[in-house]
């Protein structure tokens, strides 16, 4: 078996050694889990609850990142991947072998494919992507739609194929989001498309001028919030609620039909250039924010404290308004890639503009109810319920993956989102709030964001959940791949 490296990690370079790993896992009664680019929550990835493993964890984890072959069959235009391949450059890569022309993505495109959609962001891995359901801002496309073929050493140590078919019963629909509790995935086979390019343009408006109905039904000029991303092909929506701010940036795409002749890239930017570099904003920011974290007391203490309170409010709208200000003066329009221009938050860098959010996944029919739900939440908890920085709305199509939180229903995703910086832990200060006040909409979490802990509330949401526990014991019955996070979340004795 392969020894433990240095930074914790078991490195297999093929199935065989992943084989020997599980086995090994099997016969000590250990844990065994497989780190991504660990965008997910870290107890929800690893072994235990940790960054990276400690010296002192016995369970195994694992970084695929010497299985990251790729290869075409043109014949029926498809790509086989191995899951340990990053969709794009991975800059927080631990092995440092990331780069962008061994991604997924820049390959598929010098080959002259495409996927439909992306994520927001393409620094993880196919496993871990695929893993937890993970998906776009697009109602008409969806990754896992692409899916012909899942590989995976199971629990027992079993090498299997689980092929696409037209029986949604067929275990194939379990595997699509498996949070790592059936096995490692080796490899999956995707169906592409021809490479295309894309056209869009961001803009930032109140809500009065925004193009979107935003909290209504819609009318003969603006579309209400559901009909905008019925019609839309790809779009989201970046929502400052805070009082005496209040406005909404929306990012919309579509795919160009034809490229037509001399096309160049104008890459989009998700933050304005100081100094000739959007880094040296997200520096700026981050040091901002830092200061703004303040807001988030629920009571100033003494009277140095009220008047901090009484100074930063102000401080932080006029800040935020003037950051925000030159998107309004002057909508952003951008051309590229695919694979370059669909993942919008790409270029954030996530050592300084970090965040934790949670993820909840409500009927698409549904969004008018609960915009102005919460609207009237923010306005009425003042930044105990905004917090300082943003909420991410966007939607996705309906899954027949069994556990995918858009199963069977097209959805509205909500994205709260809390700067890691700030003090405090958002699971029990912040998104409880959320939870408790957008219950009543049925939502569904996203696997691997912050969950609410109630399995009793999400349980009866997913009419496959117990034919998915089934699969997962007939996959694992030693449950070596089930943490106690896990067992905790959904319930497995």
């Amino acid at each position: 078996m392969i020894p433990r490296a240095a930074d914790g990690y078991y490195h297999p370079a093929n199935e065989e050694e992943i084989v020997e790993l599980v086995q090994h896992a099997r016969a000590e009664g250990l844990k065994i889990r497989v780190r991504g680019a660990a965008h997910s929550v870290e107890a929800a990835i690893y072994t235990g609850d940790f960054l990276a493993p400690p010296p002192s964890e016995p369970g195994i984890n694992i970084y695929m990142d010497r299985m990251i072959a790729v290869s075409f069959d043109d014949e029926k235009q498809q790509v086989t991947v191995e899951a340990g391949c990053h969709l794009g450059y991975d800059p927080a890569d631990p092995a440092g072998t990331s780069t962008v022309e061994n991604s997924l993505f820049y390959q598929l495109d010098q080959h002259g494919w495409a996927f439909p959609d992306t994520g927001g962001i393409i620094h993880q891995t196919v496993g871990g992507f695929l893993s937890t359901g993970s998906s776009g801002g697009s109602i008409h496309h969806g990754v896992g739609r692409q899916i012909v073929t899942f590989r995976l050493v199971d629990g027992q140590g079993q090498i299997r194929d689980f092929h696409k078919s037209d029986d949604l019963d067929d275990p194939f629909y379990g595997l699509g989001v498996s949070l790592g509790l059936m096995g490692i995935f080796t490899s999956v086979t995707f169906q592409c498309m021809d490479r295309y390019d894309i056209e869009g343009v961001e803009i930032t408006s109140h809500y009065d001028q925004c193009e979107i109905d935003l909290f209504g039904p819609g009318d003969d000029e603006r579309p209400s919030l559901e009909q905008f991303f019925r019609q839309v092909e790809h779009s989201r929506l970046m929502w400052f609620p805070q009082k005496g701010i209040e406005k909404m940036i929306v990012w919309k795409a579509r795919k160009l039909k034809e490229t037509p002749p001399g096309f160049q890239r104008v890459p989009y930017e998700e933050f304005p250039k100081l100094l000739g570099s959007t880094r040296n904003t997200q520096v700026v920011l981050n040091k901002a924010f830092k200061y703004f974290d303040n807001l988030n007391e629920p009571k100033p203490s003494g009277l140095g404290g009220r008047l901090l309170r009484r100074t930063i409010g102000p401080f932080y709208r006029l800040f935020v308004n003037k950051f925000l200000i030159f998107a309004v003066l002057d909508p952003q329009k951008f051309q590229d890639s695919w694979w370059q221009g669909l993942p919008m938050d790409n270029n954030v860098d996530y050592d300084l503009i970090n965040v934790r959010f949670t993820e909840l996944w409500i009927p698409l029919e549904r969004s008018m109810e609960v915009m102005q739900d919460l609207r009237t939440h923010f306005e009425d908890g003042g930044f105990k319920a905004t917090g300082t920085f943003t909420c991410e709305v966007y939607a996705t199509p309906s899954s027949d993956f069994w556990l995918s939180p858009s199963y069977g229903q097209d959805v509205i995703k909500v994205d709260p989102f809390w700067l890691t910086m700030n003090r405090g832990n958002p699971d029990e200060v912040y998104f409880p709030a959320l939870w408790e006040k957008l219950k009543k909409y049925d939502y569904r979490l996203h696997w691997g964001k912050s969950l609410s802990g109630e399995v009793d509330f999400l349980k009866p949401l997913y009419p496959r959940w117990d034919d998915w526990m089934q699969l997962r014991a007939e996959l694992d019955p030693d449950q070596i791949f089930v943490t106690d996070y896990w067992r905790r979340h959904l319930g497995i004795a």
